[in-house]
């Protein structure tokens, strides 16, 4: 089992601002975590961070730091309360790196009272940062046993991700990049899972640039087989292709290239319940789907279980032939920014007709007949010049997202392409006040039932 711990940016800074205040002590503060739990890891989601303020301490120093007891029960009374797990982080401002022997002597007895106050199942750890860029984490198991955390993630308009592993070494082939990013990046890369929902147009531009890139493990999400017209656009496709799963595609095009990618494929829509679970165990999304139920998918993953969702859409309008306008667009989805019905991107009604579509045509059909429900729109014109410049540059966004080689000021969470005017804008627009993407209570739930508080085909 792989464990993890997850946090918006807002609440890493907020951590990092309290652990290190002015003065050489030790300060310390607890998360109140929800979790994700899949069979092969466990993410720990945190919803709050309680700072142990001055009234709490007993004493301190550059090296130790005595809390009342009253302090942490009342955490754990939240915890147990909430059904939430219980995360225990303080600082070392002497520089000494990982827990010590200290640590483990007084932490021994915080988890078992832990595992004791808090009911039902759980999971509790505890961090320490040595300094700002290395925090370092181990869940405490109830038989007193301890596990590493093996990356803390930071999700905003930068996202972090603290590895365990030391760097590792870098193939020559990458040379290039290296150049251009430096050695951590492309480790970082390395150990990276990214999810591609939709192995069309973009979906396979977005899969070529990322297995080049040198990406660790890609999982792809597609129900479609490759039909005559996808050819001219799908990349790694050929005319004898025709019928096959999208994904196996993808997958042998990883093979070919030969860098030794891990391509995990899921030859179904993420409409169905196992494979929208699936998601889960990505680091991050990549949403190159046209449908609107399962771009609304995409907009609660990345709410409820800090997955951040890079999605992307090409919109060609054409009369008789002739090109009126051509729009690409690329939209970051995190807590705290426009979901995509915020947006306007995606609509109620345009996912309500999808879900009766697939649930029951025979009344789909009667209420279209009605107009009850929107029409569904036939496949719309597509050219790869375009797919492939607005995927491009939702790898830039991820590289930017890892890197901020744009600049620190640059926070937009939309690029929008205007190909046939030359131009290009962006945004950030926050969330609506009365949408899901909104609710700070929602934000990472993670497992509840119904997930995702959908309707689900199994």
């Amino acid at each position: 089992m792989r464990y993890s711990i997850t946090l918006t940016e807002a609440d890493f800074r907020s951590l990092v601002d309290h652990l290190y205040q002015p003065g050489s002590t030790e300060q310390a503060a607890y998360l109140l975590c929800s979790l994700s739990i899949t069979a092969s890891a466990s993410r720990l989601l945190v919803k709050e961070v309680i700072p142990v303020i001055p009234a709490e301490i007993i004493s301190d120093s550059g090296h130790h730091m005595e809390i009342t007891p009253q302090s942490f029960m009342r955490a754990m009374k939240r915890a147990d309360s909430e059904h939430l797990s219980f995360v225990f982080v303080h600082s070392h401002p002497d520089g000494t790196v990982g827990h010590s022997p200290q640590d483990d002597s007084t932490e021994h007895s915080l988890f078992r009272t832990a595992y004791i106050r808090i009911r039902g199942y759980a999971v509790h750890a505890s961090m320490v940062f040595s300094d700002i860029d290395s925090p370092r984490a181990r869940v405490w198991h109830s038989d007193g046993t301890t596990s590493s955390v093996e990356v803390i993630r930071s999700i905003g308009d930068r996202f972090r991700f603290v590895q365990r592993e030391p760097q590792m070494n870098v193939a020559g082939i990458y040379d290039r990049q290296v150049r251009a990013f430096g050695s951590g990046v492309q480790c970082l890369l390395k150990t990276l899972h990214i999810g591609i929902v939709g192995t069309g147009g973009t979906g396979s531009a977005v899969a070529e640039q990322l297995i080049r890139l040198g990406i660790g493990r890609l999982s792809l999400f597609e129900g479609q087989r490759l039909e005559a017209s996808n050819i001219t656009r799908v990349y790694g496709s050929r005319i004898a292709d025709v019928g096959q799963p999208k994904v196996d595609i993808i997958k042998r095009l990883a093979e070919d290239i030969g860098f030794g990618t891990e391509v995990n494929v899921y030859p179904q829509h993420i409409t169905n319940l196992k494979i929208a679970k699936a998601l889960r165990d990505c680091d991050m999304i990549f949403g190159c789907t046209d449908d609107e139920w399962g771009r609304s998918i995409l907009c609660r993953m990345a709410i409820d279980y800090y997955v951040p969702v890079i999605d992307v859409g090409v919109k060609i309008d054409s009369i008789e032939g002739s090109i009126v306008s051509v729009q690409g667009r690329v939209t970051t989805l995190v807590p705290g920014t426009a979901c995509l019905f915020c947006r306007g991107r995606i609509t109620t009604e345009g996912v309500r007709a999808q879900v009766i579509e697939s649930f029951n045509p025979m009344q789909a059909e009667e209420l279209r007949r009605q107009r009850y429900v929107p029409e569904l729109q036939d496949n719309a014109p597509a050219v790869i010049a375009f797919t492939t410049a607005v995927a491009s540059t939702a790898v830039g966004e991820l590289l930017h997202r890892l890197t901020r080689f744009m600049g620190s000021e640059r926070v937009s969470s939309k690029v929008i392409h205007f190909f046939d005017e030359s131009k290009m804008r962006t945004n950030h627009v926050l969330p609506g006040y009365d949408c899901f993407c909104g609710d700070r209570q929602r934000w990472g739930r993670g497992d509840q039932q119904p997930f995702l508080e959908m309707l689900w085909q199994e």
